[in-house]
C-alpha cells in the first residue's frame, strides 16, 4: 500500500494534498464507526422487540392464571347462589380471559402453545355452558374443581413455556451482542493498521517534496550549482522547485563571473608585480650599478613587499578554489610527523631570522588525509604563529589522540586573541590586530583557508581565546576516512 501511495499522482496544491491525506487517514475509523453504529442499531432494535415481546408474554401468561383463579371463584359462588348477578360477573371475567388467551395466541408461533390455549378455551366453554343450565347444585362442585385444576395445570405449562422462551431470547441476545463485539474488534484490528499505513505513507508523500527542497537549498548553500533541482510534488511545490532551479542557474552564472573576474584580476595584478619583482631583483643584484645604504634599504623594502603581495594573491586564488571545490581531496595514509617536519623545515629561515624556536612534540599519528592540503593547513598555522610570536620565543606543535580524532595544536607566545574576535577570525577577510612592528597587514584569508580545508576533511578548528601563553590554534581531524552517504 505504501508503494502504491508513492506512485499516485499528486494533487494540484499542497492544501488539497493535506485535505486528501486527512480524508484517507480518517476513512478507516469512520468506516469502523459506521459499522459499529449499524451493528448496535440492529442489536438495539432486536433487543427492543425481544423486550417488548417478553413483557407482553409475561404479563398475559400471568394474567391468564389470575383470570382462571377468578373464574373458579365466581363459578363456585354461582353453584351456591345460582343468581343472575353472579352469572353476569362470570361472563365479564370470561370475556377478559378470552381476550388474554387471544393475545397469547398472537405469540403461539414462538411459544408453541396453540394446543394448550385451545384446550383452555374448550374447557372454559364447557364450564360456561354448565353454569347457564337451570338446576345447578353443589353436587357438581367436585367436577368443577377438577376441571379448573386441569385448566390451572395447562396455564402453568403455558407460563413455563413463556419463561423458557424469554430465557432463550435473552441468551440469543447475549450471543448476538458477543458476536457484535468480536466483529467490532476484528474491524478495529484490520482498520487501525490500515490507518497507520496510510498515515505513514501520506506523511512520506508530503515530506518528500520538502526533503527535496531542503536538499536543494543545502546544495545551493554548499555551492553545488551544477546539480539541477527537480521537486516532485503538488503543482505549487513543483513551481517552487522550478524557482529554486532558476535561482541555481543565476547563482551558477554569478559564480562563473566571479571566478573569471577573480582570475582576470589576479592575472592582471601578477603581470606588473612580476615586472616590479624582476626590476627589484636586478637592483639588488647591482646590475644597474652599486647602491648606497639608503637605496639598498628601499630596494629591500620593495622586494619584501613584492613577495608579500604575491603571497596575498596566491592566498586569494587558493581560497577561491576551495570555495568552489571544497571536497576535491586526494586522501591517503599520511604520517603526521613527516608533514610537520616538512613544514618546520620550510619555515626554518623565517624562524631563525627572529630567533624563534619551533618544537614538535606528541604522538606519532597516521591520518587518512590529503597530504598537500594538510601541509597547507599546518603551514598557514605556523606562519601565523611566526608572525605574532615575539623574538626569542618558542612555538610548540603538539599532536595527540582524543577518541577517534587527532588533535593538533599550534601555540605561540604572542599577544593572544580576544574572546570576542576568536570565532570571527575563521571567516574570510577578518583580521586580528597587526603584529607589532609589521608595516604590512595580512589578507585575512589564512585561517579561512585552514577552516575550509579542515571542514573538507570532516574536522573542525578552534582558537583558544586569551590563551595564557599567547595564541593556540587547535584542529581536530578524524583518524580514519569518514563514511559518506
Amino acid at each position: 500500500m505504501y508503494q502504491l501511495l508513492m506512485r499516485l499522482p499528486y494533487p494540484v496544491s499542497l492544501p488539497k494534498l493535506l485535505l486528501l491525506g486527512f480524508a484517507l487517514v480518517a476513512l478507516p475509523p469512520v468506516l469502523a464507526l459506521l459499522g459499529a453504529y449499524f451493528s448496535l442499531d440492529q442489536l438495539s432494535r432486536r433487543s427492543e422487540i425481544a423486550i417488548t415481546r417478553a413483557t407482553a408474554i409475561t404479563r398475559d401468561s400471568r394474567a391468564l392464571s389470575e383470570h382462571l383463579t377468578a373464574l373458579e371463584r365466581l363459578a363456585r359462588q354461582q353453584l351456591v347462589l345460582a343468581d343472575e348477578q353472579g352469572l353476569a360477573a362470570y361472563a365479564r371475567r370470561r370475556e377478559t380471559f378470552i381476550e388474554t388467551a387471544d393475545r397469547l395466541g398472537l405469540h403461539a408461533d414462538i411459544l408453541d402453545t396453540n394446543s394448550g390455549l385451545d384446550s383452555l378455551r374448550a374447557a372454559e366453554e364447557a364450564i360456561w355452558q354448565n353454569l347457564q343450565q337451570p338446576g345447578l347444585s353443589q353436587s357438581q362442585s367436585p367436577a368443577l374443581v377438577e376441571a379448573f385444576g386441569a385448566m390451572s395445570d395447562t396455564a402453568s405449562s403455558i407460563v413455563s413455556q413463556a419463561d423458557a422462551r424469554i430465557e432463550a431470547d435473552i441468551h440469543a441476545l447475549q450471543i448476538e451482542a458477543a458476536a457484535a463485539r468480536r466483529q467490532l474488534l476484528q474491524r478495529l484490528w484490520v482498520l487501525i493498521p490500515i490507518s497507520l499505513i496510510l498515515a505513514l505513507g501520506l506523511t512520506a508523500l508530503i515530506r518528500r517534496p520538502f526533503r527535496q527542497i531542503e536538499a536543494a537549498m543545502r546544495g545551493l548553500g554548499e555551492g553545488r550549482f551544477d546539480i539541477p533541482i527537480r521537486v516532485a510534488g503538488p503543482r505549487d511545490m513543483a513551481l517552487l522547485g522550478q524557482r529554486l532551479d532558476w535561482l541555481r542557474t543565476r547563482l551558477q552564472a554569478l559564480d562563473a563571473q566571479k571566478t573569471r573576474l577573480l582570475h582576470h584580476v589576479s592575472h592582471e595584478l601578477k603581470t606588473p608585480l612580476t615586472a616590479l619583482h624582476e626590476g627589484t631583483a636586478l637592483l639588488l643584484d647591482k646590475v644597474t650599478g652599486p647602491l648606497n645604504t639608503e637605496q639598498q634599504e628601499v630596494t629591500q623594502i620593495l622586494a619584501s613587499n613584492c613577495q608579500r603581495l604575491r603571497k596575498l594573491i596566491e592566498n586569494l586564488l587558493d581560497y577561491s578554489a576551495l570555495r568552489f571545490a571544497p571536497g576535491d581531496l586526494r586522501r591517503e595514509a599520511v604520517a603526521l610527523a613527516s608533514v610537520i617536519e616538512q613544514v618546520v623545515a620550510d619555515q626554518k629561515l623565517a624562524a631563525a631570522a627572529r630567533s624563534i624556536t619551533i618544537e614538535a612534540a606528541g604522538e606519532s599519528l597516521c591520518l587518512h588525509a590529503d597530504r598537500d592540503k594538510l601541509r597547507v593547513i599546518l603551514d598557514n598555522l605556523l606562519s601565523n604563529a611566526l608572525k605574532y610570536a615575539p623574538p626569542h620565543s618558542r612555538i610548540l606543535i603538539n599532536a595527540r589522540t582524543e577518541g577517534r580524532y587527532a588533535m593538533i595544536e599550534v601555540c605561540d607566545s604572542g599577544p593572544g586573541v580576544s574572546a570576542e574576535l576568536a570565532p570571527a577570525m575563521l571567516e574570510a577577510f577578518v583580521q586580528g590586530p597587526p603584529p607589532e612592528g609589521s608595516p604590512v597587514k595580512g589578507s585575512g584569508l589564512g585561517l579561512s583557508i585552514v577552516h575550509e580545508l579542515v571542514t573538507a576533511h570532516g574536522g573542525d578548528i578552534s582558537l583558544q581565546a586569551n590563551h595564557p601563553c599567547g595564541t593556540c590554534a587547535c584542529i581536530r581531524l578524524p583518524l580514519t576516512e569518514p563514511i559518506t552517504s
